[in-house]
């Protein structure tokens, strides 16, 4: 399954390839944390939470507290099944 970073223009970009609910966690924190590197405490993107839900478009969006930017999760529905259980 491939997840990809949805800026605040609507441009999408893969980020990660991942197998399982946890590599998403995984690869969500690993791009903050790259996309934090550099800046100072006070403007670094901080995630209290991540949600998610079915889009209904073949795709997982992942909401981590940004008002703009979300993760999309391009997930087929045999994968689906698998991967609400």
């Amino acid at each position: 399954m491939k997840l990809y970073f949805e800026n605040s223009y609507g441009e999408r970009k893969p980020i990660a390839d991942v197998k399982t609910r946890s590599d998403v966690f995984r690869a969500i924190h690993a791009y903050i944390n790259k996309c934090n590197e550099g800046k100072p405490e006070d403007k670094k993107f901080k995630s209290y939470y991540i949600r998610y839900w079915d889009n209904g478009d073949g795709y997982i969006k992942y909401d981590v507290g940004s008002w703009s930017e979300f993760f999309f999760l391009k997930i087929s529905e045999s994968e689906k099944i698998e991967f609400f259980r």
